[in-house]
C-alpha cells in the first residue's frame, strides 16, 4: 500500500468520526472548550508510605453532548519523603509522581452537589528518589523510576451554573500499575474551572 493512500484513507476515517460525534450542547458544559486548574493535597497509598503533600493538576474539557465531554490533565504530585535507617546509615527517599489523564467527564443531574464525574486511563512516571550521604546501593531496593498506565477518576462538588469561573472540590483517585508494585493516590484538591 502506498503511504499516499495511507494517509488518505486516515484522513477519511478521522472526517467520518467527526462528523458522527453529535454537536456541543451549551445546557450543560459551556458551548466551546473550557478549562480548569486544581490545587491541594495527595496522599500515597504503599508500605510505608510517607503522609502525603501538595497536588497540582490541570486541564482542558471539551462537550460531546449535553450531559458528556471529554479532556485530557496533566498533573504533578509531592507525595512527601521518609528516613529508612539500615544500621548506622540512614537515606531519606522522597516520593512523586508526574501524570497525564485522557478524561470522559459525566454532568450528573441529579446526585446532590456533584456536579461532574471523571473517569479515564492515563499514564503515571512514579518516582521514589533516594538522597544518602553514604551507603546509597544498600538502600537501592527503596528507589523507583518508573513509567506505567493508570487510572484515574475525580469527583467534582461544584455549582452547576454557567459562572465565567466556578470554584469547586475535586476528590479523586489515581492507580498506577507498576511492573512490581500498584500505586494508589488519594486526592482532595480545591478546583477553579473557567
Amino acid at each position: 500500500m502506498k503511504h499516499g493512500s495511507f494517509s488518505g484513507r486516515l484522513a477519511v476515517l478521522a472526517a467520518s468520526i467527526a462528523a458522527l460525534l453529535p454537536a456541543p450542547a451549551s445546557a450543560s458544559f459551556v458551548s466551546e472548550a473550557n478549562g480548569y486548574l486544581a490545587v491541594g493535597f495527595a496522599q500515597l497509598f504503599v508500605a510505608d508510605a510517607p503522609g502525603g503533600s501538595l497536588s497540582v493538576t490541570g486541564g482542558a474539557a471539551y462537550p460531546i453532548t449535553r450531559r458528556l465531554g471529554v479532556g485530557a490533565e496533566i498533573g504533578y504530585h509531592l507525595l512527601g519523603s521518609r528516613n529508612v535507617e539500615r544500621g548506622s546509615l540512614v537515606a531519606g527517599v522522597d516520593y512523586s509522581v508526574f501524570e497525564a489523564v485522557a478524561f470522559l467527564h459525566w454532568i450528573p443531574e441529579r446526585l446532590g452537589p456533584v456536579g461532574i464525574v471523571s473517569v479515564g486511563p492515563g499514564l503515571m512516571s512514579a518516582r521514589a528518589e533516594l538522597s544518602t550521604s553514604g551507603g546509597g546501593a544498600g538502600f537501592s531496593d527503596l528507589a523507583v523510576e518508573k513509567l506505567a498506565p493508570a487510572a484515574a477518576l475525580d469527583v467534582t462538588l461544584i455549582q452547576r451554573s454557567n459562572a465565567p469561573v466556578r470554584v469547586g472540590i475535586e476528590l479523586g483517585t489515581r492507580v498506577g500499575f507498576l511492573p512490581s508494585d500498584t500505586w494508589t493516590l488519594a486526592t482532595a484538591r480545591v478546583a477553579f474551572h473557567y
